[in-house]
């Protein structure tokens, strides 16, 4: 009998090391080192792959500074539109421009010419966007054409002049109005 339960108990023990070793084995989780010894010749292991991106390192964005007002003289204006880039990575894309358009302009009620009003006199006053006063001859722009663009890498501000037409046969006043641009990237058709 002695002989049958040291039999059972070597039994028992065996089996319990045996399954001790098998859960050691099995218990191993993906993220352990995995070990190979004469015993175990092969291990499997599963690494975990993970990617973060942020909008705001990856995706290119742009500031574009236009003055609140400008103010009109006999003498041409300066009227300045400066593209910022917004961090170090940033850059116009390959076949895209960042674009300011004149999307209105005038006076209440009338937004559809380049135009200033003076409403104690009931005076109007048009003025004139274009390229240069150094230019033989100016390029002008009008309600819905490009004032500025940036494509490739380039920022920095484009100058634009504004005159007012017929200086001297304006009344004298105290003339205002507004001008609304369009800012958009878009596709760059000559780039």
């Amino acid at each position: 009998m002695k002989k049958t339960v040291k039999k059972v108990t070597t039994a028992i023990i065996a089996v319990a090391m045996s399954m001790t070793a098998t859960t050691a084995v099995f218990a191993a989780s993906s993220t352990d080192t995995p070990v190979v010894d004469e015993n175990n010749s092969n291990a499997e292991f599963q690494q975990q792959v993970e990617y973060s991106k942020s909008e705001s390192e990856i995706v290119p964005a742009y500031t574009v500074s236009i003055p609140t007002t400008v103010t009109l003289g006999k003498d041409s204006t300066d009227l300045k539109y400066t593209l910022t880039l917004d961090n170090d990575t940033a850059f116009v894309p390959s076949g895209k421009k960042v674009s300011v358009k004149i999307n209105s302009a005038g006076y209440p009620g009338t937004l559809n010419k380049l135009a200033v009003w003076d409403s104690k006199n009931l005076e109007e006053a048009e003025y004139a966007i274009y390229n240069s006063d150094a230019a033989a001859n100016p390029t002008y722009f009008g309600i819905g054409d490009e004032v500025a663009s940036w494509n490739g890498s380039n920022f920095g501000t484009i100058t634009r002049k504004a005159k007012v037409k017929d200086y001297y046969n304006i009344a004298a006043g105290n003339y205002k109005g507004v001008i609304n641009y369009t800012i958009s990237l878009e596709d760059d058709v000559q780039g």
